[in-house]
């Protein structure tokens, strides 16, 4: 692993360099389906998906999880959202509070002609800047958000397989520590103290940014893992 100040000693990945070798396992209680459109925003209850969703919906369940489609195009109209189709927990919380722990198994099945795909973030319900996302730079997974001596740039936290998918995990702590493991490597960074106030959610699904045009464009991911653990069920991380 490269040096960097953002890292802490390699000891203290031990309960992530276990976890990130066990078989996905997809299991969306807590969270919702959020389908954000240029102008609105609808969620659907996951209890409330069907198995004979129409064709070219947004999500279609399949046998292995779940499927999700969404534009990818930036809306140019003053106000309007950047489209995304998404699992979204659905309540609220603060990682002062408490330690949590995040799974999740993305596939891209398309790519978006231009931009790059999002493949989980942490983020406020608003539209405010998330505190961590994980986006694809080619096949590299880039880490921003509201780290702590990290550039504008991000960091390198691992890359996509041949498969075009990624485990993904993220355990979050009361004081700010983050560990994050993509496909088997393994980082740990910091919160700045003004996010760890911040009112978020884990979202993960079908997500492009960047993506500007005026043709028609799509973003399609298939989750097969995804897991959200709060409080005591969250592992600690080592010191």
């Amino acid at each position: 692993m490269k040096t960097s100040p953002l890292f802490f000693a390699a000891c203290a990945l031990a309960p992530f360099m276990a976890a990130s070798h066990a078989a996905p396992q997809f299991d969306p209680t807590g969270f919702e389906l959020r389908e954000t459109k240029a102008l609105s925003i609808s969620v659907k209850p996951i209890t409330s998906l069907s198995t004979q969703s129409a064709p070219n919906a947004s999500y279609r369940i399949v046998a292995e999880g779940i499927t999700l489609s969404s534009e990818a195009r930036q809306p140019t109209a003053y106000h309007a959202r950047q489209p995304r189709t998404e699992l979204s927990e659905s309540h609220i919380w603060r990682v002062q509070d408490q330690p949590a722990s995040f799974e999740t198994t993305i596939r891209i099945d398309r790519f978006p002609k231009s931009g790059q795909p999002v493949l989980t973030e942490l983020t406020p319900e608003t539209d405010a800047a998330p505190l961590l996302r994980l986006t694809l730079d080619g096949d590299r997974v880039v880490l921003t958000g509201q780290i702590e001596n990290a550039s504008k740039n991000g960091i390198a936290v691992g890359t996509l397989d041949k498969t075009h998918e990624a485990h993904i995990l993220v355990q979050t702590q009361p004081d700010g520590r983050v560990a994050v493991s993509v496909n088997g490597t393994e980082s740990q960074l910091h919160l700045t103290r003004q996010a760890l106030a911040t009112p978020v959610v884990f979202r993960t699904g079908a997500h492009a940014i960047n993506d500007v045009g005026t043709s028609p464009d799509t973003i399609s991911v298939t989750l097969t893992g995804l897991t959200s653990r709060h409080g005591q069920n969250a592992s600690s991380l080592r010191t």
